[in-house]
């Protein structure tokens, strides 16, 4: 694993902590259906809820980081992210100097942390889009892995998400909500054809039997 990327300039800011709940993590979607064995890329994004103290559509963000939990309360075949090549940033975070930092619990968590390139020109938008995880899905189907997105923690560096708009870089670390989805198993389309057909044959027999 690369080592911690080092903070440029940090301000905290406390009298405005109680706005960041403001800020979210959110997925692409609330439940990934997907067949059984197969995978699945789950995209994770920054949402501001409102704008106030900050604006990420005019602040943006320099750097920025997530950590998804799968490993709480999991079936007994669950969704897993496998490999730190199932970890990507955003690749708008461009820095060539260290590139991202990732790492991966097996079958608990996974994280990355990246940054742009150019200082000067921060990510911007009310919902920035920061990285993707690959997961696996088991083979029983039914099964539902629960995702929680999350700041995190304990932090690898002094920083996970950098805000820009002056010279001044402030921290969101630990005031972002996070953001939760799952991953279900469902049936491949031929199954759902046969148990649609024995339902029908279910109904025809029951017809039958009340005559």
């Amino acid at each position: 694993m690369k080592p911690s990327k080092p903070l440029l300039v940090v301000l905290t800011l406390v009298a405005a902590s109680q706005s960041y709940a403001n800020f979210r993590y959110g997925f692409s979607q609330s439940n990934y259906e997907v067949l059984p064995g197969e995978k699945v890329d789950v995209q994770v994004s920054l949402i501001q809820v409102e704008a106030n103290p900050i604006d990420l559509a005019v602040d943006g963000i320099f750097s920025a980081g997530v950590q998804v939990v799968f490993g709480e309360n999991a079936p007994s075949d669950p969704a897993v992210v496998l490999e730190l090549s199932d970890i990507s940033a955003n690749p708008a975070f461009d820095d060539t100097l260290l590139g991202e930092e990732k790492s991966l619990t097996p079958g608990s968590s996974a994280y990355f942390i990246d940054s742009v390139d150019d200082i000067f020109a921060p990510l911007t938008g009310n919902e920035i889009f920061l990285g993707t995880f690959r997961f696996t899905v088991g083979n029983i189907v039914g099964e539902v892995t629960n995702l929680r997105a999350e700041d995190i923690t304990p932090p690898p560096s002094t920083f996970t998400e950098t805000v820009g708009g002056d010279i001044n870089f402030s921290s969101l670390d630990e005031f972002i909500s996070p953001g939760f989805s799952t991953i279900t198993v469902i049936p491949e389309p031929t199954a759902y054809a046969a148990l649609a057909g024995m339902f029908c044959a279910g109904l025809l027999l029951l017809r039958r039997r009340t005559r």
